[in-house]
């Protein structure tokens, strides 16, 4: 049975259905008792939310994998799914607005507590360091992705320092800042133009970025 709180049952189930569209057909012709045969323009949202609860169901089985054993992997994860839920809340489908709608809202009440730390495990891993945090949090929040970028900044400070370290301030705290000045003017497109290989969208931006500054 469909359980409504749980978006990957909702998956699970219109992903046993669907194939079966024919088979359903087939059964209403030979069985005159069978009354629930679902219409076409159902069958049109069925393959529409589907498409759209996969990404979560694939993104779940990613957070879940026992061959995953760092964390710097699920960052992406969750904000390809924001970004996601944003183009959602723009569709052009009446029912998949409606629906996008308490799904930010419930993702974004968990997302918030995980995130940052799923953003310095990122800044920590030595082939994204904060390029990557930027680039997602540009594409997200757009104008206000700067204030998101600091908290991620200032927590990876008072880790520093809670461990002991000492800030040089001649040095300062850089990471990453050649390419926030960048502003990764590319990441600011329609979510209609964002890739699901998010990581190919980042090495290119990232790869302009690099070659403006040097």
């Amino acid at each position: 049975m469909d359980v409504p709180t749980r978006w990957n049952s909702t998956f699970l189930m219109l992903d046993s259905a669907v194939p079966l569209k024919e088979a359903f057909g087939r059964l209403e012709q030979i069985d005159r008792n069978y009354k629930l045969n679902p219409s076409e323009d159902e069958w049109k949202v069925a393959y529409i939310v589907h498409d759209c609860l996969k990404k979560f169901y694939d993104a779940t089985n990613h957070f879940s994998g026992n061959s995953f054993p760092t964390s710097n992997v699920f960052f992406p994860d969750i904000c390809k799914l924001q970004l996601k839920l944003k183009e959602w809340e723009n569709s052009d489908h009446d029912f998949i607005r409606n629906m996008a709608g308490p799904m930010k809202e419930k993702f974004e009440k968990y997302s918030d507590e995980c995130c940052l730390v799923l953003a310095i495990a990122v800044v920590f891993d030595p082939r994204f360091k904060l390029a990557l945090v930027e680039y997602n949090y540009n594409a997200i929040y757009g104008e206000n992705a700067k204030k998101y970028v600091d908290r991620v900044s200032s927590a990876i400070v008072d880790l520093f320092v809670e461990y002991g370290g000492e800030l040089n301030p001649s040095f300062g705290y850089a990471c990453g800042s050649d390419i926030e000045e960048s502003n990764f003017s590319g990441a600011n497109k329609e979510s209609d133009d964002i890739s699901d290989d998010m990581f190919s969208n980042f090495d290119k931006c990232n790869c302009v970025a690099a070659h403006g500054f040097r």
